[in-house]
């Protein structure tokens, strides 16, 4: 006869397995996760550090064009000295007076882009800083996760062991049924009776039913043909 103890103990083992399994399955990812933060940590400082070198750029970009404009009004003022017609001469001081105001205007530009800078240079520490503890943190893990994934398999070895164990207890036919069972259905081939109720579909057993659970039967669910045994 099955008894219930046995099937709870199968039932226990059989999820005990299952969820080792899931978890070293989902190590690989897990570990990937943590090593995708360091690639994100990275990817964020480089960005930063790109920005920040474009922002140099645009300055001596900027200063190249102030200078050069500099040299044409320069330029331009000593040929205002030498003009000899009015038209000229006016020509040329409306030419000078933008070009003032564009130096102007580039000068603004350069300051504002050099406080953008100072503004972005006060952060790169704390990029560098961050991507540091990142590597610290994922490396932890997968120093941890190495260890933790060998006693996984431990665990699991152990728990195999029982289970096969615990298989051995319960009658040759049973066992071909339940075998059968676990093959389609893993864990979930059992399933516990609370209340008069299959815990795997939600039917109520009949008075017969739960004798026979009593009494150690093998009982399979009517509804879900489930291996079933009492819980309180």
């Amino acid at each position: 006869m099955a008894t219930a103890d046995t099937l709870r103990e199968l039932h226990r083992l059989l999820t005990f397995v299952r969820d080792l399994n899931t978890e070293i399955e989902d190590s690989p990812s897990a570990l990937k996760a943590q090593q995708n933060r360091v690639a994100r940590a990275e990817e964020s400082l480089k960005a930063h550090q790109d920005g920040l070198k474009q922002l140099k750029v645009d300055v001596l970009s900027k200063e190249a064009s102030l200078k050069s404009t500099h040299q044409q009004i320069g330029k331009h003022e000593k040929q205002l000295n030498e003009a000899a017609a009015k038209k000229e001469y006016d020509a040329l001081q409306t030419e000078i007076s933008q070009e003032k105001q564009q130096c102007a205007t580039l000068e603004d530009e350069i300051l504002t882009l050099m406080g953008q800078i100072d503004e972005v240079s006060a952060k790169t520490p704390e990029l560098e800083q961050r991507l540091k503890q990142v590597r610290a943190e994922v490396k932890s893990f997968e120093d941890d996760s190495q260890e933790r994934l060998t006693r996984l398999k431990s665990s699991l070895a152990q728990a195999q062991t029982e289970l096969a164990a615990v298989k051995d207890q319960l009658p040759a036919d049973f066992r071909v049924i339940c075998d059968r069972l676990i093959q389609a259905h893993g864990a979930d081939a059992i399933a516990p009776v609370r209340d008069k109720t299959c815990t795997a579909c939600y039917s109520t057993l009949t008075i017969q039913q739960l004798r026979e659970l009593e009494g150690g039967r093998f009982v399979c669910c009517k509804t879900c043909g489930k291996v079933q045994f009492l819980i309180s």
